[in-house]
């Protein structure tokens, strides 16, 4: 028989495992696409799959969206996400249907910084680990 003591230490020695070496979730992104918004602003939406959102749910990882240049991965730009009209970061968004759509507002200037935009969701969470997503071109009218 284990004793509790040994059952705890256990416990703890996982969860510190999985926060140090903790796994990154990779979701594959469908789409992204940028919409005028008001005052010189953009609208990114990012289709995700479902299952992807109940994992960035379920596991409470926190996230941006982020636009990234296609060509130089290191000019990037953060933006909050909201799910719904909800903050991602409440993790309280509905999850209905097979795809989920993440959305966010840039500066309508980052498409002119950027001249060929893509989007990607990173992020992370205190005990599981990372997320990065894939790469997608952002499409948009030009400004």
């Amino acid at each position: 028989m284990i004793s509790t003591c040994k059952i705890i230490k256990r416990a703890v020695l996982g969860a510190l495992v999985v926060s140090l070496f903790g796994c990154t979730v990779r979701p594959n992104l469908v789409s992204a696409h940028a919409k005028k918004g008001a005052d010189k602003t953009e609208i990114v939406e990012v289709i995700l799959s479902a299952d992807d959102a109940k994992v960035i749910k379920d596991r409470e990882i926190y996230f941006s969206i982020v636009i990234i240049d296609c060509k130089n991965h290191e000019n990037r730009f953060p933006i909050e996400p909201s799910i719904a009209g909800k903050p991602a970061a409440k993790f309280n968004f509905p999850i209905a249907g097979q795809f989920v759509t993440a959305q966010g507002v840039m500066p309508e200037r980052i498409l002119v910084d950027f001249p060929k935009p893509c989007v990607t969701l990173q992020g992370g969470s205190y005990v599981f680990g990372k997320l990065d997503s894939t790469i997608v071109p952002l499409s948009y009218s030009s400004p």
